[in-house]
């Protein structure tokens, strides 16, 4: 017997018959943002006006578990469409469902370097190392990474870097290298990061030109805090367009905090520490004429944008005595820190390369290398690899879309049309 058919919501309906576009669902945990996704596929491959089938379709998830139960929630909806329809057209789906791309974002592009492998340069014979693999070889690989720069590279900064710190195998300084350099596993380009990184610590040591440094870097928070409370005041507007509530927010809570980024834009670098220093977070009330839901993931997006707010007035730079004190002596030590996370990368590739295998964040970069070509300036477009896929996926769709990093995305947005993404 089938099940009873869903009863939507009047958003989630939204969400599942939009077209042309792409779309982004945001809601609370556990308000059915999962049992969406799978309802829109099984929408689209019913719509009689399209031709569309599972084929078409890449679903990623984050857990192999959820892909599974990802797998069984469409086919438990199109059994129920079938019962409902009869149309033979949906049974073939369900025939086809073992064979739709519905899997982890690593193990589909495991999948594409394996099918591509001579356009990389891989030994299609190569192998994916685990987490606890990859955990015993970095730690062997640490200890070579730390042995050339102190007996190649600059010891006099290496032993100030390490002078008074904990050195222990776990836990340690030491293992900073490698959280570093797994933080940059989600960069889409360690090099242009390092580059980076070295420009501006070079820059934070030079008074002369500290101070553009520190405009910069606060108004970028400053301008990133905005966009959050910005995107509160939208949920609102689509909620209850005109509504008293929202006014009053964007009294309340927009504009002071843009006026702090009109006073640091008027040059008074004083009086903007002054008055970011003594700023008094605004009192946050729910809005009535919204769904509890809603009110509460504005509530919780609001609190964020002013943790980061209040973290500004600590920030070193605020300093004035920060040039001298600080800023000179980081700038050599991050100069050799990144040293050291070089070494250790390249130490790592080769100790992978030996071994043929390679490991999570390498299936991604891979990936990426395959579906990108990169200008001169950094800026990534689709590869010829890339645009024939473009042509085989139709739809894709992104479960637990808000944990993707730089990386993922890139591969996204190589894949998609700008039109038909949903997560």
């Amino acid at each position: 017997m089938a099940e009873q058919k869903i009863k939507w919501t009047d958003q989630q309906r939204r969400a599942i018959v939009d077209r042309n576009r792409n779309v982004l669902v945001t809601a609370s945990a556990g308000t059915g943002k999962t049992a969406v996704l799978s309802g829109r596929c099984v929408n689209l491959v019913s719509d009689k006006a399209n031709d569309h089938g599972v084929r078409d379709m890449l679903i990623l998830t984050f857990t192999e578990m959820a892909a599974e139960q990802m797998r069984s929630r469409i086919a438990r909806h199109l059994r129920d469409e079938y019962a409902r329809s009869r149309r033979a057209h949906l049974r073939r789906q369900l025939v086809m469902l073992p064979g739709a791309d519905i899997s982890t974002i690593h193990s589909f592009c495991k999948r594409l370097i394996t099918e591509y492998f001579h356009k990389l340069g891989l030994d299609p014979t190569f192998s994916v190392i685990d987490a606890d693999e990859a955990r015993l070889l970095k730690a062997d690989v640490l200890d070579k990474a730390v042995d050339s720069i102190w007996r190649q590279g600059d010891a006099e900064n290496l032993e100030k870097l390490l002078r008074r710190r904990d050195l222990r195998a776990n836990g340690g300084f030491l293992n900073k290298i490698i959280e570093l350099s797994g933080f940059l596993d989600g960069v889409v380009s360690r090099q242009r990061w390092c580059e980076r990184a070295t420009r501006l610590a070079d820059a934070n040591s030079a008074a002369g030109e500290l101070a553009q440094k520190q405009k910069d870097i606060i108004a970028g928070n400053l301008r990133g805090i905005i966009d959050r409370l910005q995107h509160v005041h939208r949920l609102y507007e689509r909620e209850s367009p005109g509504g008293e509530w929202g006014a009053k927010f964007e009294e309340g809570f927009i504009r002071p905090v843009a006026r702090y980024l009109d006073l640091l834009g008027a040059g008074d670098w004083n009086a903007f520490v002054q008055s970011i220093t003594d700023f008094q977070k605004p009192r946050f009330s729910k809005p009535r004429d919204a769904p509890e839901s809603l009110a509460e993931l504005m509530h919780e997006s609001v609190t964020n944008a002013f943790k980061a707010f209040a973290k500004l007035s600590s920030l070193a730079i605020l300093s004035p005595d920060y040039v001298e004190k600080v800023g000179r002596p980081v700038a050599s030590q991050t100069h050799v820190l990144i040293e050291l996370v070089e070494k250790f990368d390249e130490l790592y590739s080769k100790a992978k390369l030996s071994l043929n295998c390679l490991d999570f964040s390498d299936l991604e970069h891979k990936a990426l290398e395959l579906l990108t070509e990169a200008a001169p300036d950094g800026e990534l477009s689709p590869s010829p690899s890339a645009l024939a896929l473009r042509e085989r996926y139709k739809y894709i769709f992104v479960d637990e879309y808000q944990d993707i990093n730089p990386v993922q995305q890139a591969i996204l947005d190589a894949l998609g049309s700008g039109d038909n993404l949903f997560g």
